[in-house]
């Protein structure tokens, strides 16, 4: 495993930590929403508008850095990864949520079982041992976030967004500068 190459390139990078502010926001609003009881339809004003502006944004600024090489080639490899992995997150939210028996506090611990899978399926293709322990990360988290299974799921969730998928890019991201500044 090599944890000193790079697993996402710098526009790579800033897409994953402003997605996972985005759903870790998302989330612990959530969060307030239902531990507060606030009248608000949370699908809409918390949810539709803040994933339709960022997907947007993200449609835009992929469609201006697509010039690139490396750019097209790293995005063409994580979007086999993750587009399988949103897709299937996307059919297990509409399983639960269109089913009256599943809880829909175990939503959490479904996403974090596919984040898991996906991080352990990238950090083998690549041989990143940071995208290895995000997925082992995952997994047991997937695994406390089960048994768990309330209101609390959600701000567990919107922690090890931070912790597990943010976290680690801002450190690849500030190795790297430092290695080009020790280069120069």
């Amino acid at each position: 495993m090599n944890l000193s190459r790079h697993t996402t390139t710098p526009n790579n990078a800033l897409i994953v930590i402003l997605w996972g502010l985005i759903f870790a926001k998302c989330f612990t609003l959530e969060y307030f929403v239902q531990v507060y009881e606030v009248p608000i339809n949370s699908a809409v004003y918390v949810w539709t508008l803040t994933l339709s502006m960022a997907v947007v944004a993200t449609f835009v600024f992929v469609r201006i850095k697509a010039q690139g090489n490396s750019f097209q080639a790293s995005l063409q490899r994580n979007l086999a990864i993750w587009g399988t992995s949103a897709i299937a997150m996307l059919i297990a939210l509409a399983v639960v949520f269109t089913s009256k028996n599943i809880n829909p506090y175990s939503v959490p611990s479904i996403l974090a079982a596919f984040l898991g899978l996906s991080y352990l399926i990238q950090g083998r293709l690549t041989s990143h041992l940071s995208d290895v322990l995000s997925g082992s990360g995952w997994l047991i988290g997937a695994g406390i976030l089960f048994v768990q299974s309330t209101v609390e799921s959600l701000i567990l969730f919107a922690f090890l967004i931070l912790a597990l998928s943010v976290l680690p890019v801002v450190v690849q991201m500030i190795r790297a500068k430092q290695t080009s500044q020790r280069v120069s």
